[in-house]
C-alpha cells in the first residue's frame, strides 16, 4: 500500500489484512518505516525528537531498514506462503526522498529488494490528505507541508509510471471516495493473487 501522508495507506492496509485472514489466509501485516532498530530512528526524525538528516541520509536509513525488515519478516513469511500487506514499500523512498535526491540513485539504491507481486497507489490531492491528518490530531510530522506533499504526488504517479514499465503491477487508485468503498477496489484486486 503506497500514497502520501493522509491517503489513507494505514487504514487500507488493516482492513486488506483483516479480509485477507477471514478468507482463511495466513497474514503478516507490516508497515514501513519498522518498528526495528533503523525504523525507530527514522521515526524519531520524522517526529522532530532526533536532529534532521538531508533526504540522501533519508534514504539510506530507509534502504537499510527495508533490507532488515525483509530479511527478518517479510522474505521468512513468504516462505511459510503468508500473504504480506506492508503499508509502504520501496516507493515510497522514491516519492519522497526523490523531491530532493535524483530519482535514479534512490531506484538504485532500492533495485535489489524483492518487488511486489501488487502495488496499490492510494493517489489524493495533497490538501484533502492533509485535512485528513488534521482531523487525526497530533503534531504534524517532517513532510506532512503542502508544497512537499504535492511534490511527493507527482513523483509517486512517475515512480509507479516506472514500475509498470520494469514489468511491475502497480495499480492507481482514487482515495477521495469513503473508506468502503476504496476498500472494496482494493480487495477486488488482491482477489485476482490470492485465488
Amino acid at each position: 500500500m503506497e500514497g502520501i501522508d493522509g491517503a489513507g495507506t494505514t487504514t487500507q492496509a488493516r482492513l486488506l489484512a483483516e479480509w485477507l485472514s477471514g478468507q482463511g489466509r495466513q497474514v503478516l501485516l507490516t508497515a514501513e518505516p519498522t518498528d526495528g532498530p533503523v525504523g525507530r530512528v527514522i521515526r524519531d526524525i520524522l517526529r522532530g525528537r532526533e536532529a534532521g538528516a538531508c533526504e540522501g541520509t533519508m534514504a539510506l536509513l530507509f534502504a537499510a531498514d527495508r533490507a532488515l525488515h525483509l530479511e527478518q519478516r517479510i522474505l521468512p513469511a513468504l516462505e511459510q506462503g503468508a500473504v504480506v500487506v506492508s503499508d509502504r514499500h520501496y516507493l515510497s523512498s522514491l516519492a519522497y526522498q526523490s523531491v530532493e535526491v535524483e530519482m535514479e540513485w534512490v531506484a538504485e539504491l532500492n533495485s535489489r529488494f524483492h518487488r511486489p507481486d501488487l502495488t496499490v497507489l492510494l493517489d489524493l490531492r495533497p490538501e484533502e490528505a492533509l485535512s485528513r491528518k488534521e482531523a487525526e490530531g497530533g503534531e504534524p510530522e517532517r513532510y506532512e507541508r503542502r508544497d512537499y506533499l504535492r511534490q511527493v504526488r507527482e513523483n509517486y504517479l512517475e515512480a509507479a509510471r516506472r514500475a509498470t514499465e520494469a514489468g511491475e503491477r502497480v495499480e492507481v487508485l482514487d482515495a477521495s471516495g469513503d473508506i468502503e468503498a476504496v476498500g472494496a477496489r482494493i480487495r477486488a484486486l488482491a482477489a485476482q493473487l490470492v485465488r
